[in-house]
């Protein structure tokens, strides 16, 4: 083998070990709860920025995770929190009364709320109206700058739901799964 046909061999045979080594498609690391590999049909655990969501192209969000909703040419940060339940709720109840925590903040302009802005959504497509806590009137509106917490309740069948927000009184621009479970 002369040194052109020995260079030419080795030119291929480093090609193709690189080639090796990389991939289009990157290889799914450890999910932050350590719990193996993140599936890659899912976005990424560390992607920055919020879910937006209006009545048009409405948004499906998880407790914890807020979601920027547009409101009439405003926009508004929403984000829910539950369902808890009360002290004493028995273990496998088929109904479960659920408290919702609901914060409404950097509003961009003045937003109207009223009870008819939320409802749930169960497992069955049976709808459950929302009510604020006994003794804790919803705010008319939430102004820019401003931050309101509601506590929102329903007696729901156990199982999975959506918490919806309709800033119009019947468009759902958000939404929010949730489990009512007590086992």
């Amino acid at each position: 083998m002369n040194r052109r046909t020995a260079a030419a061999v080795l030119l291929l045979a480093v090609a193709t070990a690189l080639a090796g080594c990389s991939s289009a498609t990157p290889s799914p690391a450890a999910s932050p709860a350590g719990i193996g590999a993140w599936p890659s049909f899912l976005p990424s655990p560390t992607a920055a920025g919020a879910a937006h969501g209006s009545a048009t192209d409405p948004a499906l969000s998880f407790a914890g995770s807020p979601v920027v909703v547009d409101v009439a040419g405003a926009t508004l940060t929403v984000d829910v929190q539950g369902p808890s339940y009360p002290a004493g709720t028995p273990l496998n109840a088929t109904q479960v009364a659920c408290t919702f925590t609901v914060v409404l903040r950097d509003a961009s302009a003045p937003v109207a709320l009223g009870a008819a802005h939320f409802d749930v959504l169960d497992h069955t497509g049976a709808v459950h109206d929302l009510a604020p806590v006994a003794g804790q009137p919803l705010p008319a509106t939430v102004e820019p700058g401003a931050t309101a917490t509601l506590e929102l309740v329903a007696t729901v069948p156990a199982g999975e739901g959506m918490l919806r927000y309709a800033p119009d009184g019947t468009g759902t621009a958000a939404a929010w799964d949730y489990v009512a479970e007590t086992d």
